[in-house]
């Protein structure tokens, strides 16, 4: 335990897992500011959070970013900076700037080149291989004649952004997402590769871990039974699996990992789990882990906690949203979220549920900023981190 309480700073708190965090330490009792770029973010009105910031755009305004974070800091005594997505690379980046300013503060993330490394899908491939992990065979392709050279090798195959993120910036020529990008469309370059992987078929299962200096005291691993549109999960069933705390603590101890750490994986039918991404942040995970299991975690880690199967989480708007849209999904849909509680709206903590929906006015500062016509086809999961992420560019 650190020698003061913890009062911590949460930035990006838009996303579900943020809302999650939130309101777990807010019921732990710790003092929380919750922070994004609009005042409508969902887990800026839990009662996790004690009061709520609007911060600079990290994406297009970084020095701006930095500054905010570094005066939050000290206008509210904040010991602890908890980043939930790509604005970690901004805060990573400039974190000499942030250590200067505020040496206290702990800032519970990995430096700028360890994030990056595992963020590029090429590099953390490689990095699989070199720890001996499972990974599907692939080519790193930085044109679009290698792209589609690359497609030739396998009957079934899928492609993927070196920096793409949820479920965003693929193609394939199998499995539901088949046909939606054409490879005319993509152009790689030595700068933003693609990466064509032999398409496996299996059960997708995801992990998020706490770790402390490479030692991983907090793990869980979960299956999404229902997804929105074929990508993101939007209910979480804890599973037990060897296998992904193995892989995650292979990864951290190679690293040193300090902060928190997520990857996907694709079980074959033989049970081999082949890695296939990082996320080196929170993702839903976290929310079948108890308040107590994460406080502990974060702040007075021991022995390994493992999260055990069983446990269910939902993000219940989404669900109903699949429900309305494609009424043919309903019995699945309610198998799907049967005894599943609630992300954004905990008992007692409703509020983030409200500004989900209000939250939506994002969406058209999005369109705004990507001159997008209305009524063009975009997926809503992008609207949600257009501003706070981090595509592999130079961070001044």
């Amino acid at each position: 335990m650190q020698a003061s309480e913890p009062r911590v700073l949460v930035t990006t708190s838009r996303m579900p897992f943020a809302v999650d965090e939130i309101h777990k330490l807010g019921e732990t009792g710790r003092d929380v500011t919750a922070a994004d770029t609009f005042a409508a973010a969902p887990g800026s009105h839990s009662r996790g959070a004690r009061r709520h910031l609007v911060f600079p755009a990290p994406t297009q305004q970084t020095a701006a970013f930095i500054d905010a974070v570094i005066d939050a800091i000290g206008d509210h005594d904040i010991n602890w900076l908890l980043p939930m997505f790509e604005e970690v690379f901004y805060l990573a980046r400039h974190r000499d700037r942030i250590t200067a300013a505020h040496p206290a503060t702990e800032l519970f993330f990995p430096d700028f080149e360890t994030l990056a490394r595992v963020h590029d899908k090429v590099e953390f491939t490689a990095l699989c291989r070199e720890l001996g992990l499972p990974a599907a065979e692939s080519v790193t392709t930085t044109n679009r004649d290698e792209l589609r050279e690359a497609t030739q090798r396998w009957p079934h195959w899928f492609a993927r952004a070196a920096y793409g993120r949820g479920g965003l910036d693929v193609l394939t020529n199998t499995g539901p997402l088949a046909g939606e990008s054409s490879i005319d469309d993509i152009t790689p370059t030595r700068d933003d590769p693609w990466l064509v992987q032999e398409y496996l078929t299996g059960v997708d299962r995801c992990s998020w871990s706490v770790a402390h200096h490479g030692e991983i005291v907090l793990h869980s691993c979960y299956e999404h039974p229902l997804a929105i549109d074929d990508r993101g999960g939007i209910v979480f069933a804890s599973v037990d699996s060897p296998e992904s705390l193995a892989a995650a603590q292979s990864v951290a101890r190679e690293l040193n990992w300090h902060g928190q750490i997520s990857f996907d994986y694709l079980v074959t039918e033989d049970g081999v789990h082949h890695m296939v991404e990082c996320n080196p942040r929170p993702t839903a995970g976290c929310t079948v882990a108890t308040a107590e299991e994460f406080d502990t975690a974060l702040f007075d880690p021991g022995e390994l906690v493992v999260v055990p199967a069983g446990r269910k989480k939902m993000i219940t708007a989404a669900v109903l949203r699949d429900a309305l849209r494609h009424p043919s999904h309903l019995r699945r849909d309610l198998a799907a979220a049967k005894g599943a509680g609630g992300v954004y709206d905990q008992p007692h903590d409703h509020l983030p549920l409200l500004y989900s929906a209000l939250s939506l006015q994002h969406i058209l500062v999005y369109r705004r900023e990507l001159g997008l016509d209305r009524d063009t086809s975009e997926e809503l999961m992008a609207t949600q981190f257009f501003d706070v992420l981090w595509d592999g560019t130079a961070i001044a």
